[in-house]
């Protein structure tokens, strides 16, 4: 509270300073994040619950979170006294100039409207106004001095406007509105061409347009902390800086450049502000960034639209703590964040539309895909905050959300990825055929969503939620939760609906099939382990492929909550072994098995519902080979079962042969429940065998099901009362009707008829 009192202390003592002509100035760790004239901020106030936003109204809606600064200081901007100051007056082909260093190691030379200063003074200030279309000022200067541009309007039709001979710290203020043009023919690298070490401040307006090159050429640190940049038009870059780039505040507008908005050799790092940066050049960046990108408030807009093109390419490191990062990249092959190393994302709002598609390019003989993607990183990606927002619309045939060649890690994120767009088969070479497909969020390396609240939806065809690895990284794996973690901790939505792709025809598959591009719900080409989380996920494809977790190694469940629904195929499938250990899981199929292993089976643990569809499809397949049970509540239904491997197993089952959509009760012989189960009513044909019938196999396991002791089954009765979880009912729950029957366990396998049927 004290804290806030203080604030809210020098918030009123900078109102109060308005007629002094101070500057407002927030700082932190040393470093200025923002500044502006006190005379340009109508109103401070805080936002929110503490610890509140601050938000300065100046015209750019700066907004600040308490911990976004460490001190605020008030400083005059250095205004000499009157007759201390260096007037240069532009009037058409003629230039008036009041210097009162003429005699004091300060000299002007005049050209009709072609002004060359030389200046061995230290901090002399320099104020520059008027209008010239045939006009040009170049600084010759050996010490620091200070620049003012106040409403000038000049133009060099042959050369720049604004250059420099050496390299100088400079201070320019902006006052009113200041427009720079250059000469289309000339040899000249920018229309303002500076090698300084460069602080713009001021309310004003700069607006340049680079007709032979870039608009703005900077060779040394650039640091902007107030006024409004805008870049009417440029042949090539934008602004081009050799050297550093500090936003911490003020207003950046690139209507269009003819090669990068902002090209920075060195780091860049973004405060606070309003940048917007609009390209339409093929192979061209918004922002092109060849050190470290940093962005920690203010706002990013930037708009792409050339092939192959960039919104940010950063070659080292990019790292995003807030702000808001707005991109749309339109072009085929483009992307909106292409990072070379590491992509660190701890907060902010991320908002990408990417509606280019992919592109077929030969490489060596062979026809490789490039995607069009949201954000493309060949290292790490490790986002432990932010909000995100990726739209990847029906153009976009093939591309990535998220796409990291290394590992990905997602830990405490909220996100929406959306992809829209069909996949498509293509030929490699020769007779060689392949197909690319979108996925909301890809990784060649491992990838590990620990927490978060994320949703993932792919309707095209082929489309995947989540894809780990693929032929050539069969080791990838994927971790969803922490262990002994809590299920509201990462919250996980995942839905495909688009239809598998045909590759090639006949030939392997179920029945000779053929060769296809299936669209997953989430797939590792490595182990994948759940080990927390609230995990849901849908497959609705009408046609097969549409799994929707699956593991093409070993498939672990150590907890979490999970339901999986599968309109044609298996809702969890595993190459090698399923293994289930905790958690809660509910998985459904209307046409193949519930829980499918092409492997081993261990159920060790937790609590499962796995319903299957009509024989030959079942509740809980693993081809015949090792099923062992050791504890848990599980129930599988369909047209068949695998049955428990005896040898391994330490909890026994009971193998119910029921008929479909019959309510099953199953009492200990002291008349204590242990299941009251509505089985649901059977579907589909069985993944094209033929047959079927209303026949249902409920294979039931429970810690409460002994060897050694007698139980009655109840069954085709109706079932009232309690609390219905997915058929399964617990609670003040009343069975009545039907019949039944006593069974005797005496072995790990009891099989019961009752009402019928099975397999």
């Amino acid at each position: 509270m004290k804290k806030t009192v203080f604030l809210w202390a020098i918030m009123a003592g900078c109102l109060g300073l308005q007629a002094q002509n101070y500057q407002l100035n927030l700082h932190k760790s040393g470093s200025v994040v923002y500044q502006n004239d006190v005379n340009a901020i109508e109103e401070i106030r805080f936002e929110g619950n503490l610890p509140a936003n601050m938000l300065i109204n100046d015209g750019n809606g700066s907004t600040f979170p308490i911990t976004a600064f460490d001190s605020i200081t008030f400083s005059r901007p250095q205004t000499p006294p009157a007759g201390d100051t260096v007037y240069i007056t532009y009037n058409g082909n003629s230039v008036t100039v009041d210097n009162p260093f003429a005699n004091d190691l300060v000299q002007i030379t005049i050209d009709g409207a072609f002004v060359d200063v030389q200046s061995y003074r230290e901090n002399v200030p320099y104020v520059v106004s008027g209008s010239s279309d045939n006009g040009r000022l170049i600084f010759y200067s050996m010490t620091p001095f200070h620049l003012t541009f106040d409403d000038l309007t000049l133009s060099n039709p042959a050369s720049a406007a604004i250059g420099a001979g050496v390299i100088v710290p400079v201070t320019l203020r902006l006052k009113g509105t200041s427009t720079l043009t250059d000469g289309a023919n000339g040899s000249q690298t920018a229309t303002m061409d500076v090698p300084w070490d460069l602080t713009i401040e001021g309310p004003g307006t700069l607006q340049v347009t680079g007709n032979a090159k870039h608009a703005i050429n900077f060779d040394g640190d650039v640091t902007v902390n107030s006024g409004t940049i805008r870049i009417l038009g440029s042949n090539s870059d934008g602004i081009h800086c050799s050297s550093n780039l500090t936003w911490n505040g003020g207003t950046l507008e690139i209507a269009s450049a003819g090669s990068d908005g902002m090209d920075v050799s060195g780091n860049v790092a973004i405060h606070n502000g309003n940048l917007s940066i609009n390209t339409t050049a093929d192979e061209q960046r918004g922002f092109k960034v060849s050190g470290l990108f940093t962005m920690s408030g203010g706002s990013l807009d930037i708009n792409t639209s050339g092939t192959d093109s960039k919104g940010i390419k950063a070659d080292s490191d990019l790292n995003i703590t807030g702000g808001t990062l707005t991109i749309v990249n339109s072009g085929d092959m483009s992307k909106g964040l292409k990072v070379d190393r590491a992509i660190n994302i701890s907060g902010g709002t991320i908002d990408i539309t990417a509606s280019g598609s992919t592109v077929l390019e030969s490489v060596e003989g062979q026809n490789v895909p490039s995607y069009c993607s949201a954000i493309k990183c060949d290292t790490d990606i490790n986002i432990t905050g932010g909000t995100f927002t990726i739209t990847l619309p029906t153009t976009n045939h093939g591309g990535k959300g998220i796409s990291a060649d290394g590992n990905l890690t997602i830990d405490g994120a909220t996100m929406n990825i959306t992809t829209q767009g069909n996949g498509a088969s293509y030929t490699v070479s020769g007779s060689t055929k392949d197909a690319y497909t979108s996925a909301c969020l890809r990784s060649d390396g491992n990838m590990s969503i620990l927490s978060g609240n994320i949703t993932l939806t792919s309707s095209g065809t082929g489309g995947k939620g989540i894809n780990v690895g693929d032929d050539d990284h069969t080791t990838s794996t994927l971790t969803l939760g922490t262990e002994g973690g809590t299920d509201d901790g990462l919250i996980l939505n995942v839905t495909t609906t688009g239809e598998r792709i045909t590759i090639s025809s006949g030939g392997g598959g179920w029945w000779g099939g053929g060769d296809y591009a299936n669209p997953k719900g989430i797939k590792s080409r490595g182990n994948l382990t759940i080990n927390s989380g609230t995990v849901t996920v849908n497959c609705t494809q009408n046609n097969e492929g549409g799994e929707c977790i699956e593991s093409k190694a070993t498939l672990t469940i150590n907890g979490g909550n999970i339901e999986t629904y599968s309109k044609t195929d298996d809702p969890i499938n595993a190459r090698t072994n399923l293994t289930i250990n905790g958690g809660t899981v509910y998985s459904h199929s209307d046409n193949n098995d519930g829980i499918d292993s092409n492997g081993t089976l261990f159920l060790n643990g937790g609590f499962v519902i796995s319903n299957g569809a009509r024989q030959p499809e079942e509740g809980f397949d693993c081809d015949n080979n090792q099923f062992k049970i050791t504890g848990g509540t599980h129930i599988g239904t369909g047209g068949a079962t695998s049955n428990p491997t005896a040898s391994v197993c330490t909890q026994p089952s009971l193998k119910t042969n029921t008929q479909s959509g019959y309510a099953i009760q199953i009492l200990k012989s002291d008349g204590t429940v242990i299941c009251t189960y509505q089985c649901p009513t059977l579907s589909g044909g069985g993944g094209g065998w033929p047959g079927g019938g209303n026949g249902l196999v409920m294979l039931f396991t429970d810690p409460q099901l002994q060897t050694g002791q007698s139980y009655t089954v109840k069954y085709n009765g109706t079932i009232s009362g309690g609390t219905n979880w997915n058929g399964y009912y617990t609670g003040n729950v009343t069975y009545t009707g039907g019949s039944q029957i006593t069974v005797n366990v005496n072995s790990m396998l009891t099989t019961v008829n009752a009402g019928g049927g099975g397999w």
